[in-house]
């Protein structure tokens, strides 16, 4: 990827211990040889979309900077999820420990069976926007010709999306 490239990906758990899987992601990514995080949002709790009878997420955004291709960007995700835990599921919007999604690559727009990008869905996610919005309020999303902030602004999703205060003795993510 090019440096100017702003790379984003959306992390979000609901099983188990929601913050530590969050951060183990986030750690899982940055210590990839090839994927250095270098930004990272608030994390925000939301219910679950779609499928509502489950406990609710915890989601962050996180921006990188990577030398991979997206295909090669989307297999290292899939180790770092398998590694946390997540299971295949053959249902959709099921419960998860860890799922990350690329949300955009800069400028790329890939509709694919394998990739979107940049990710379906991203006006009507709240979830996604208020942590976007935390570190990239002025990206301009492409396909949208609107930026994080704008889109932000204007959903339709409104879901209770709220920021979580987390003490950790480690260090916040």
């Amino acid at each position: 990827m090019s440096e100017d490239q702003h790379i984003f990906l959306g992390l979000g758990s609901n099983v188990g211990n929601r913050y530590q899987n969050l951060k183990f992601g986030v750690d899982m990514l940055n210590a990839h040889p090839h994927i250095w995080v270098t930004e990272k949002s608030h994390v925000y709790q939301s219910p679950a979309m779609y499928n509502t009878d489950q406990d609710e997420f915890y989601n962050m955004v996180i921006e990188i900077d990577t030398n991979l291709i997206p295909v090669d960007l989307l297999n290292a995700i899939k180790v770092i999820e398998e590694k946390a835990g997540r299971k295949v599921e053959k249902k959709r919007n099921m419960p998860r420990v860890l799922d990350i999604d690329i949300l955009a690559i800069g400028s790329l727009q890939i509709h694919s069976g394998l990739l979107e990008i940049p990710h379906a869905g991203i006006s009507e996610r709240k979830f996604v926007l208020k942590p976007w919005n935390d570190i990239a309020p002025k990206f301009k999303v492409p396909g949208q010709n609107a930026l994080v902030s704008e889109i932000l602004e204007n959903t339709d999703d409104n879901s209770d999306v709220r920021m979580v205060l987390i003490v950790d003795k480690e260090g916040m993510l």
